[in-house]
């Protein structure tokens, strides 16, 4: 398989073009053989009339010029030749060696000079040398014309620029005012240049001003070379704003300039200041949060708290925003961040975990809810609210400890106990109470007491219940009768105490029920 590539032409640069001015045809004829052959397009003109046509038809890089010519002298074509160009080299001709010719023709500004017969070697020396020496002036002027194009379009930038650009010498003289300068700081260039820097500045910033110009123009010292500042300008109406300040300083033929590039940063100081009393509110309302609020980025750093989680860790606010966990708490950083990263991933919250926090004092309980954000970039985070539970949980301990020991306590009374609520339905019993009414003790709990009750009585025992609730002083049926129901139907005799239990959660009623020995007659059935 052959592969074919196809190379980009270069461009052809034409040889250098000389033209031959002689009216002698032999003369002419000999040298264009001989610089056509040294690599020259050569043209070839028999007046000097001709010669100046072709010179303005097209450009030389050298010309070879007969002084002896039929329509005018070699002299003043030379002279003519050099207003068309003036950085064309011409070479003089001529048969005679006269001085004060080749002395007048070198003093017009030819080139050089050979006397017929001439030597060709020498001819073609000089000619590659005037050839030469237009190339340097054609690079020179080109070189030229692009810096100048260059420093047209840098004032271009310069006056087009969004920001005031100030150019001023090493005495503070303003050089340079663009328009964004003007526009600025009110003043036309016109009333600026010239005047000191000291113009556009409030007085509290002249004196150090000065102080530091001095300092450079003594010792070269430039502190704010490459730095940004900020300050505030000095509007024409007498007006102070804030203003950024970009600095360079530069040496450029022994002299110093200075430059400033100026911005009104008075927008986005305001802007900033919004930010912050924003920022003020927010963190006084996350400081009223009865919580410990984190935001977190996915790279476990906080990115704001509030005092209580700062507390939490004997620290302020500012010390822990943008820190990690891992510093602040490197035992549980791990976990946390792990549990971050899954709500994270998810975009689902994560609530109600009842954890261990490591403060500063003591590790405590607290109950977390970890919830998804997004900020205005799209970077997700997470949110983080942790409450104290540790008071609760003790609460809660104490609670299950204190219904511990009650059960015990019911387990082991030699009476049947029975606890109920203000709608008679049965909380707790011990086994001696459903011993005493045959039941299993499942298949009381939750049942309504009634069913202890006799039917004949069962009616108005809720009116009892009721009234025992409206005025629960201790009342005991002391040696008066109470009729039991069993589960099997029979009926017994028993002694009740009714004591009451005010609690958070309502009223509640225990009994102690003793059996009485079997007797004829009744007692109090109520």
């Amino acid at each position: 398989m052959t592969v074919m590539s196809t190379a980009t032409p270069q461009a052809t640069v034409p040889p250098p073009a000389v033209l031959i001015v002689d009216d002698d045809p032999d003369i002419a004829l000999a040298l264009h053989d001989l610089l056509g052959h040294a690599g020259y397009r050569v043209q070839v003109a028999g007046t000097g009339a001709e010669a100046l046509a072709k010179a303005k038809a097209e450009t030389f890089a050298a010309v070879l010029l007969d002084v002896m010519l039929p329509d005018m002298d070699g002299l003043s074509v030379l002279t003519l030749l050099k207003e068309i160009d003036s950085s064309l080299p011409v070479i003089m001709l001529t048969a005679f060696v006269e001085v004060a010719k080749k002395y007048g023709s070198l003093t017009e500004g030819a080139f050089g000079y050979l006397t017929k017969p001439y030597d060709a070697e020498e001819l073609k020396a000089l000619v590659r040398r005037a050839v030469g020496v237009k190339d340097l002036s054609i690079e020179a002027a080109s070189a030229k014309s692009a810096l100048s194009a260059s420093e047209q379009r840098f004032r271009e930038v310069v006056q087009t620029a969004p920001d005031a650009i100030i150019l001023a010498d090493g005495g503070g003289h303003i050089l340079t005012w663009n328009g964004a300068a003007e526009r600025l700081f009110g003043y036309g260039a016109d009333e600026v240049i010239g005047q000191l820097l000291t113009t556009i500045m409030p007085e509290r910033y002249r004196a150090p001003h000065q102080r530091a110009l001095e300092r450079v123009r003594t010792t070269g010292e430039f502190r704010l070379k490459g730095t940004t500042v900020t300050m505030h300008g000095l509007h024409k109406t007498g007006r102070e704003f804030p203003i950024e300040m970009s600095l360079s300083s530069w040496i450029s033929d022994g002299r110093r300039f200075h430059c400033g590039i100026v911005r009104d940063i008075t927008d986005r100081k305001a802007a900033e200041e919004q930010l912050r009393q924003q920022q003020i509110e927010q963190q006084v309302l996350l400081d009223l949060i009865p919580a410990m609020v984190w935001y977190k980025d996915s790279h476990n750093r906080i990115l704001r708290a509030n005092r209580r989680a700062a507390d939490s860790i004997d620290k302020s606010v500012a010390e822990i925003e943008g820190r990690s966990t891992y510093d602040l708490y490197p035992e549980e950083a791990e976990k946390y961040h792990r549990d971050d990263m899954e709500v994270i991933a998810s975009g689902q919250p994560k609530l109600g975990i009842v954890e261990l926090y490591a403060g500063s004092h003591e590790k405590r309980w607290v109950q977390t809810d970890k919830v998804p954000y997004r900020d205005a970039v799209g970077n997700m985070g997470v949110l983080v609210f942790a409450q104290d539970i540790t008071e609760r949980k003790r609460t809660e301990e104490a609670l299950r400890e204190s219904e511990q020991r009650l059960r015990i306590m019911v387990e082991a009374a030699v009476n049947g106990m029975v606890m109920v609520n203000a709608d008679g339905m049965i909380l707790l019993a011990n086994a001696q109470l459903a011993a005493q009414f045959g039941y299993d003790r499942r298949e009381l709990l939750g049942q309504s007491v009634d069913r202890l009750v006799p039917d004949r009585y069962r009616t108005r025992h809720p009116e009892h219940r009721s009234a025992f609730l409206t005025d629960p002083s201790l009342r005991t049926t002391g040696r008066r009768e109470f009729i039991g129901l069993r589960k099997d139907g029979t009926e017994f005799p028993i002694a009740i105490i009714l004591t009451p239990m005010t609690t958070a959660d309502g009223v509640y009623v225990v009994a102690s029920v003793s059996d009485i020995p079997s007797r004829v007659g009744g007692g109090d059935r109520s």
